[in-house]
């Protein structure tokens, strides 16, 4: 007889695939160990997440969690209920939620049925009160990097830290770090502020040289008119989101992620690692985390666009940089950033409290 399986039951707080957040939580119950672990999903609506997850033959539930402090305090009850309900009718041994809204709802229904419960915390945005209170009432947490972590300090026993995965085998370095042409610089992820692209922006006016600039994805309508009406001069191309950004990804020397605030741990950042790109990004502690203190030569102080030219124009005199890179930065992903190596870390955390 084969050891046990168990139900796992992922909540998401989104339903698109637009976040780093929703791309993590679909690879790992792609990378799940189907033999181990059986996934369930619940999503607040039908959308690109949903979908995937039917494609990998993976059940799934539409159910909002409307705020429990609300006047309507019908609506956070039948959620409760309803969530209750898929716990107990599909025999589900633990729940994996990634917003504290969510994990607040699966503590109460574990009071009730005495399932397991994991928050994965996926940011770095600390809510004080709501993460001490998660702290002590969750089985375990998971931070996808020690700067998330903080938001549990002085409590690390309980947190385990888990990068975020990509799937080496589909993001692969190019040969491209040829000296002709332009420099081609992308920007993958979200268009808002605290992403800081007026900064890149600032940073391509002040550069003299043939730079091209591919900024990729959807968000704030009002930020993005902003940024058309900053880009008079510079060589910027505008692109919608689209789930697969690899060739896009791979049309372009380096990446760029000029964020103003912490983040979790960026998968455009990780992403283009494991693609053996030079990545250059705004100094913080989850960059740094993300890249090692060996490739800080290629961050910039938060907003400084100043700093960010100069690194630009030190790639584009060099493009040999761009080449010489690339063993290190495929090399630390190879190292770090496995998804089948991290999904398995996670999976010994199950087991832990499951066994």
């Amino acid at each position: 007889m084969g050891p046990q399986k168990y139900n796992i039951l992922f909540t998401s707080c989104f339903s698109s695939m637009r976040g780093g957040g929703q791309r993590s939580l679909h690879l790992l119950i792609k990378y799940l160990n189907r033999d181990r672990f059986q996934p369930f999903l619940v999503v607040p609506k039908e959308d690109e997440l949903s979908e995937e997850a039917a494609r990998l033959g993976v059940k799934t539930f539409i159910l909002p969690f409307p705020r429990i402090r609300t006047i309507n305090a019908a609506s956070p009850a039948s959620s409760l209920v309803r969530l209750w309900r898929i716990v107990r009718e599909n025999r589900i041994d633990l729940i994996h939620t990634e917003s504290p809204r969510e994990a607040f709802y699966a503590v109460l229904v574990k009071k009730v049925s005495g399932v397991r419960v994991i928050f994965h915390a996926r940011v770095s945005d600390s809510h004080v009160l709501g993460d001490r209170l998660l702290y002590y009432l969750t089985d375990r947490l998971i931070a996808v990097s020690g700067t998330a972590a903080r938001r549990f300090r002085d409590r690390k026993n309980k947190v385990a830290i888990i990068f975020n995965g990509v799937e080496l085998d589909a993001f692969r370095p190019s040969d491209r770090c040829e000296n002709n042409g332009p420099l081609q610089i992308g920007y993958f992820g979200q268009i808002q502020r605290r992403k800081g692209i007026d900064a890149l922006l600032g940073a391509m006016r002040s550069i003299n040289r043939e730079v091209e600039l591919t900024v990729m994805g959807d968000g704030d309508p009002e930020y993005l008119e902003e940024l058309g009406a900053m880009s008079g001069g510079v060589s910027v191309t505008y692109k919608n989101y689209r789930p697969n950004i690899l060739d896009d990804m791979s049309a372009v020397d380096t990446v760029v992620l000029p964020a103003m605030k912490e983040e979790g741990l960026s998968r455009m950042i990780i992403e283009s690692m494991a693609m053996g790109k030079v990545v250059i990004a705004t100094d913080l502690m989850s960059s740094r985390e993300a890249m090692g203190e060996e490739l800080k030569e290629f961050m910039f102080p938060a907003g400084d666009h100043e700093k960010l030219a100069a690194i630009i124009r030190k790639v584009s005199d060099d493009r040999r940089i761009l080449c010489s890179m690339r063993e290190k930065t495929r090399g630390r992903a190879e190292q770090l950033f496995d998804v089948r190596k991290n999904t398995g870390m996670i999976e010994g955390i199950y087991d832990s409290l499951l066994s």
